[in-house]
């Protein structure tokens, strides 16, 4: 799969990878409760109706979290397609997410190579 064939998220995520993601997309009522459920934790909560997700680069719907998300706050506020455009790559507020996410880095530096 190619970087074009890619649905991806302001921080690099490949939303086609992403569970929230699919199960949206098959409208998979089941899937999605059991995604709220392995998501959720004790300091967090998650009901079913907050994990159905379009996508946070496209409208419709958005994982719940996505209001608050300081990535896709900066890219919206600096009309970036993602991170991957950004003068300030890598910065301190993605630096943590692509910690977690190797693959968010990759789909990055792939779009990068091209800039």
């Amino acid at each position: 799969m190619t970087i074009i064939d890619k649905i991806l998220s302001h921080c690099g995520i490949n939303c086609a990878e992403c569970p929230a993601y699919l199960a949206t997309q098959k409208n998979d009522v089941e899937e999605i409760k059991k995604i709220a459920k392995e998501w959720s934790s004790d300091n967090m909560k998650f009901k079913p109706e907050e994990i159905y997700c379009d996508g946070c680069c496209k409208e419709g719907r958005h994982f719940s979290w996505v209001d608050n998300c300081d990535i896709k706050k900066c890219c919206t506020e600096k009309e970036l397609e993602n991170c991957a455009y950004c003068d300030d790559y890598i910065c301190d507020i993605l630096k943590n997410s692509l910690e977690k996410d190797p693959n968010a880095k990759r789909n990055l530096e792939e779009i990068r190579k091209y800039l």
